[in-house]
């Protein structure tokens, strides 16, 4: 039943999604590490207890008791059938900046695609698989952002950054604001706004 696919989820440095899928150690560190995907630097991932619940087999009090233990302790060791499960359900990669880097590069030189850091955290994991499967099976990346909001990144794997045309023509649009002062009713000013885009998007189509 359902589609046959193997999830993977990739993350860079900042590791409690890996250190809990390959051993259950769902800590936090002791800082939060700046990378090139900055999107993925955080110490407390989303919705894990909603994972927990999945996979104990929708066992709520044990969920509760660990997710009360992580907020007292930061530092939960998962059961070790729960551990099993999710490992089963999903792999996970831990990928470093330098990773990053040359995975924007390779991808850039091979499909002249260009990569934000965090699709390159996902793509790292593919070009790794590559090289340790014979014959690597297909394999789909989510693409979370565009390169053009990250330049720097851009800059740093040696490649130049590209402005989508899109982008560039806001340049020459015309920037439109509407004040709001304290005493405005902004919900009215809100529900206005959204009728009249509402009216002028239906005259239009």
């Amino acid at each position: 039943m359902g589609l046959p696919i193997h999830l993977v989820a990739a993350v860079n440095c900042n590791d409690i999604i890996h250190r809990t899928v390959q051993r259950g150690d769902f800590s936090l560190s002791e800082t939060v590490k700046p990378t090139l995907a900055s999107a993925m630097d955080i110490q407390v991932p989303y919705n894990m207890e909603r994972i927990f619940w999945l996979l104990s087999g929708s066992d709520s009090q044990m969920t509760r008791g660990l997710m009360e233990q992580f907020e007292r302790t930061q530092s939960v060791s998962l059961p070790e059938e729960l551990q099993s499960k999710l490992s089963a359900a999903v792999t996970s990669e831990s990928v470093s900046d330098e990773a990053i880097m040359q995975t924007m590069a390779r991808c850039w030189q091979e499909n002249q695609s260009l990569l934000c850091p965090h699709t390159a955290v996902a793509v790292s994991y593919h070009y790794q698989q590559m090289l340790r499967q014979t014959p690597s099976p297909p394999r789909c990346c989510l693409a979370p952002a565009s390169a053009a909001k990250f330049p720097e990144a851009v800059v740093a794997a040696g490649l130049s950054p590209e402005t989508p045309m899109e982008i560039l023509a806001l340049e020459g649009k015309e920037t439109r604001c509407t004040p709001m002062r304290k005493s405005d009713d902004w919900m009215v000013m809100l529900r206005d706004t959204i009728e009249d885009m509402g009216r002028r998007w239906r005259a239009t189509s």
